[in-house]
């Protein structure tokens, strides 16, 4: 994460700070599906696929809109791309099959190809606010998908375990950087940008 330069011409792009909208929509996904996880003590296959298929394909579109805004450089671009449509697709393959292998193998690709498109975005977009914080995530779903085909004859409440515990460390990290980068926005916006009739910087 990084915080607002008061020099003119210095740190990020003041439209750079407008990932925090995408990237607190997608805490907020990952958190609620987390929670779950936790409390629901013995999912069956059915609650696998069906809690599981939602999250993938929520998550997967907040993922796709956090990567085609306009303030992304080019780089990576079809990668994520890629990413975004893998996720929604293992979401699909969750809720149509219903199966706990369907879960496990769908979503280990797409976790691990999204977590890689971040990753590769992150390292590429060095200069962007936001540059770190899709390194962490990127790792983060790298490491989840690889473990998902592992604990798949461990049945449906491992799947969901390692799912979620993933899900709660994406929702930590993009949490904090989208309040901060919400912050960073106002601070950063010009003096005038308060008068009436101009929009809120932050929204």
């Amino acid at each position: 994460m990084a915080a607002a330069s008061s020099a003119p011409g210095a740190g990020p792009d003041l439209a750079e700070f407008t990932v925090w909208k995408p990237f607190l929509l997608r805490a907020v996904v990952s958190g609620v599906f987390g929670l779950v996880t936790i409390f629901w003590r013995e999912p069956s296959t059915l609650v696998l696929s069906i809690v599981g298929g939602l999250y993938l394909l929520l998550v997967g579109a907040t993922y796709l809109w956090t990567h085609r805004m306009t303030h992304w450089s080019a780089g990576a671009r079809a990668l994520t791309d890629i990413g975004g449509g893998l996720l929604l697709g293992a979401g699909v393959a969750g809720l149509a099959f219903g199966t706990d292998a369907a879960f496990a193998f769908a979503g280990a690709v797409a976790l691990v190809v999204a977590g890689a498109a971040e990753l590769i975005r992150g390292f590429a977009a060095r200069g962007h606010a936001a540059a770190r914080d899709l390194v962490v995530v990127g790792v983060v779903g790298i490491a989840t998908g690889a473990i998902l085909p592992f604990v798949e004859p461990l049945g449906a409440h491992a799947l969901l375990g390692v799912t979620g515990g993933g899900a709660l460390l994406t929702a930590v990290v993009l949490g904090i950087a989208a309040l901060s980068y919400r912050h960073d926005s106002a601070l950063s916006a010009p003096w005038g940008s308060g008068a009436p009739g101009d929009p809120d910087p932050v929204n």
